[in-house]
C-alpha cells in the first residue's frame, strides 16, 4: 500500500500511519500483551473511519482527528520532529506549529487515504525497547504485491498507551520530518516552517473544497 509509505514520509503518524486496515487474527485476550491490543483496537477504529465515503471528507477529517488527538502522543510528537528547535522556540511559536502541524496531518490522512479495500494486518509480535516503550511488529498483507512491514512505537504515558512513531518498510516518520523539519528551520526559522505549513494546509482546503 503506497499509501503507507506516502503517509509515513509525510507524517503520522502515525499514523497511521496509517496502516489503519484489517487484522486477520482476534486481538484482546488474556495472554495478549496491552500494547498489542491497543494497536489492534486501533485498527479497529480506523478502519470505520477508512470505511467511510471518500466523499464525506467532514466526517473522515474529524474520524482522523479523533484517532490521532485519541491514541497517538501529538504533544511528545510535536516536540520531536521540531528537534533541538522546541527549546528555543517562543510559547507562541510552539502554539502556533503544534496547531498547523495537527492541521497538516489530519489533511494528510484525510486527502492521500483511499476507502478501506479489505487489506489484513497481522500482528506478529512485539519487544519491549524500555521500561515505558514496546514496538509492535506488524505485516500488511497485499493481494498480488509483496507484504508491507509496518512498525509501531507505543509508550506508557501519563494518559496511557499512546503511539509515538510509525516506521513503514524501516523508514520512521519522526526521523523523516524531524529531518526536514529541523533542516528549514536552520536556514530560515521556525515562523517560517510554519508559514510553510500554513500555505500548505490552505492549498490543500482549497484543493478539497474545488
Amino acid at each position: 500500500l503506497m499509501l503507507v509509505r506516502r503517509l509515513c514520509m509525510t507524517l503520522a503518524i502515525v499514523t497511521a500511519t496509517t496502516v489503519l486496515l484489517g487484522h486477520s487474527t482476534p486481538i484482546a485476550s488474556q495472554e495478549t500483551p496491552l500494547p498489542e491490543q491497543f494497536i489492534g483496537e486501533l485498527i479497529e477504529k480506523a478502519i470505520k473511519v477508512l470505511e467511510l465515503p471518500v466523499e464525506a471528507r467532514s466526517e473522515r477529517e474529524e474520524g482522523f482527528r479523533a484517532l490521532l488527538n485519541q491514541n497517538f502522543d501529538m504533544p511528545a510528537i510535536v516536540r520531536i520532529v521540531l528537534g533541538r528547535h522546541w527549546r528555543t522556540a517562543t510559547p507562541g511559536q510552539k502554539s502556533k506549529f503544534s496547531h498547523v502541524f495537527r492541521t497538516h496531518l489530519i489533511q494528510v490522512y484525510t486527502s492521500q487515504l483511499g476507502a478501506y479495500g479489505g487489506e489484513i494486518i497481522q500482528i506478529e509480535k512485539s519487544a519491549q525497547l524500555s521500561k515505558k516503550d514496546t514496538v509492535i511488529y506488524t505485516l500488511i498483507l497485499r493481494k498480488e504485491e509483496d507484504p508491507l512491514r509496518v512498525d509501531w512505537r507505543v509508550r506508557e504515558t501519563k494518559r496511557g498507551l499512546k503511539v509515538i512513531d510509525v516506521a513503514a518498510e524501516g523508514v520512521s516518520m519522526l526521523t523523516t520530518k524531524r529531518s526536514e523539519f529541523t533542516s528549514l528551520v536552520a536556514r530560515e526559522g521556525v515562523d517560517a516552517l510554519i508559514g510553510r505549513l500554513e500555505d500548505m494546509n490552505v492549498k490543500n482546503q482549497e484543493a478539497a473544497e474545488s
